[in-house]
């Protein structure tokens, strides 16, 4: 795997960024997994070689794991079921960044129907990619009295977290319970925390 990867520094301590091995295309847990590090960049590329692979590897991924090798989001995969010959992973310049992974994985797929991919953003608030970051860190709720959506390192204190974690938030009406599936509540919302009690960079 090569290529130029934006915001690998920035992950919080309890993730890791990795190339990683999976039998199944939705296994829980990667099979083979090497860390991408500092040490990995030359000349501001990555260059990272996954070795080890047994024949039941199906799929390779850049990705994020937690500390029990536990799939958390993936920015880039590739199918070697069929491979004969070392594969090359090409990334080119991609954003890993927690806020990006957080908005790849949930904001676009979750949250951005309601909140700005129509003609229309829920409470005003716009989740869509390019938009999400400045609409959530460090603004006041509209709905909330004395809240923000996100407060710089301060999860349990933000709106966001309220309202994902279905804490009954005075204020919001619409109950988010169905939105967040079992495998999100488990993965994307400590990712989530995580992001906002590390800083809540965008990059």
């Amino acid at each position: 795997m090569e290529g130029v990867l934006e915001g690998l520094d920035n992950w919080a301590s309890n993730y890791r960024v990795t190339i990683a091995g999976f039998e199944q295309v939705d296994d829980e847990y990667a099979s083979v997994s090497k860390v991408i590090t500092a040490s990995d960049i030359k000349d501001g590329e990555v260059y990272v070689e996954l070795s080890g692979i047994k024949s039941e590897i199906k799929f390779v991924r850049l990705c994020v794991l937690d500390r029990l090798r536990r799939h958390i989001v993936t920015f880039k995969e590739v199918d070697i079921s069929e491979a004969t010959e070392p594969v090359k992973m090409e990334l080119g310049t991609m954003n890993i960044s927690m806020h990006n992974a957080i908005q790849q994985s949930f904001f676009n797929t979750t949250c951005a129907n309601c909140h700005g991919a129509s003609n229309r953003a829920a409470a005003g608030l716009y989740l869509t990619e390019g938009k999400s970051y400045q609409a959530l860190v460090e603004v006041n709720s509209k709905k909330v009295e004395g809240k923000k959506l996100v407060e710089t390192n301060n999860a349990a204190n933000s709106v966001l977290h309220m309202v994902l974690n279905q804490q009954s938030v005075e204020g919001i009406s619409m109950d988010h319970r169905d939105l967040v599936s079992e495998k999100s509540e488990q993965t994307i919302l400590p990712l989530i925390d995580s992001w906002i009690n590390n800083g809540a960079k965008e990059k």
